[in-house]
């Protein structure tokens, strides 16, 4: 039986990460969060700022004397585990160490290209949550497409129940939804909705929403709790993820959230969310910077709810075949298994 160690810069105290099998006869698992030295996630920048950077270095320092005592530590992310593998350049000795939450980092050229490939060797294992990128980071950095596991992004049951009055229109009105901050494309959107009969809620970071006009129709917050938002979209009409091109995959926390409460979504056809949106099945693809196809998409599904019931069915399917924690924590299990036999 090995010992497993995982960590979450997002757990609270008492709680257990979703990755951890609750009941497992083959290994002994552990979570842990980062206490005092919990980063901030909604940075008001879109790169991790320097108080941060030093939080999550503290955090990791504390990771490494915890890890002593297990075969197996879980890393929640790229930017904790590329720290990670940085401590273990002083030795890591049988230890295995495996990125739990991977996303290609943004630098991709020159030195930072050559800095993450090495560290990257130290890690035994990616979990990622869009086949895309197994084959962008196999061939970026030379690593063996074995060592990664595809597995769609699995999260708590969203929050349901009516959000606060402050985040609704006055008339109680239909809304659609878009929220999240990474590599969004928010001019295009408000570009879309402007001068329609359409009300939207947008739900975004700050750095999002520099330089731009929101129209009339639209209401948007920066930053929210994460319970807030749950409610916004289980009360939605539908979601709308409009992206920049600059990450080709992102946005699977938000489809997935989305699909888990029976909401179909219009977005950005980009390699990385193909795993998840079905076209005329769970959801409708738009081409990049396009404010007119997402207009007509938008128009579309609202005025027609046929369609919405449909594809509202196909987001439900998704989610109950693809969101069982169960089947993910067995996935886990298994990926311990072959790390340590």
């Amino acid at each position: 039986m090995a010992r497993a160690l995982i960590f979450s810069n997002f757990l609270t105290k008492g709680k257990g990460s979703v990755l951890a099998p609750e009941h497992s006869v083959l290994h002994e698992y552990n979570s842990v969060g980062p206490g005092h030295w919990r980063a901030n996630s909604y940075s008001p920048k879109k790169h991790i700022g320097i108080i941060d950077l030093m939080k999550r270095l503290m955090a990791c320092l504390m990771l490494r004397v915890k890890c002593k005592r297990y075969d197996v530590l879980f890393a929640d992310s790229t930017i904790t585990g590329l720290l990670m593998s940085v401590l273990f350049l002083f030795g890591k000795g049988s230890r295995k160490l495996v990125i739990g939450s991977f996303n290609v980092p943004r630098h991709r050229k020159g030195v930072w290209k050559w800095l993450a490939g090495r560290l990257f060797r130290k890690v035994d294992h990616f979990i990622v949550h869009s086949s895309y990128d197994i084959q962008l980071a196999a061939k970026l950095y030379d690593l063996p497409s074995e060592h990664f596991t595809f597995w769609p992004f699995v999260r708590e049951y969203p929050t349901t129940g009516d959000p606060k009055d402050t985040y609704l229109f006055e008339d109680n009105s239909p809304f659609i939804l878009s929220f999240g901050g990474n590599a969004r494309d928010y001019r295009t959107f408000f570009e879309a909705i402007q001068g329609t009969d359409l009300k939207a809620v947008v739900v975004a970071r700050e750095y999002n929403l520099e330089g731009l006009s929101i129209p009339a129709n639209v209401r948007a917050f920066c930053n929210i709790p994460l319970n807030e938002c749950d409610k916004l979209a289980s009360k939605c009409l539908f979601t709308v993820f409009s992206f920049d091109g600059s990450e080709p995959s992102c946005g699977q926390i938000s489809i997935v959230t989305s699909f888990m409460l029976g909401k179909p979504t219009i977005c950005t056809n980009l390699a990385g969310v193909q795993d998840y949106v079905k076209e005329y099945e769970n959801g409708l693809f738009v081409r990049i910077n396009d404010a007119d196809d997402l207009r007509r998409k938008m128009l579309k599904l609202a005025n027609d709810q046929q369609l919405q019931n449909i594809l509202a069915a196909g987001a439900r399917n998704w989610a109950i075949q693809n969101t069982d924690p169960a089947a993910l924590q067995h996935n886990i299990d298994n990926i311990v298994t072959a790390l340590v036999s």
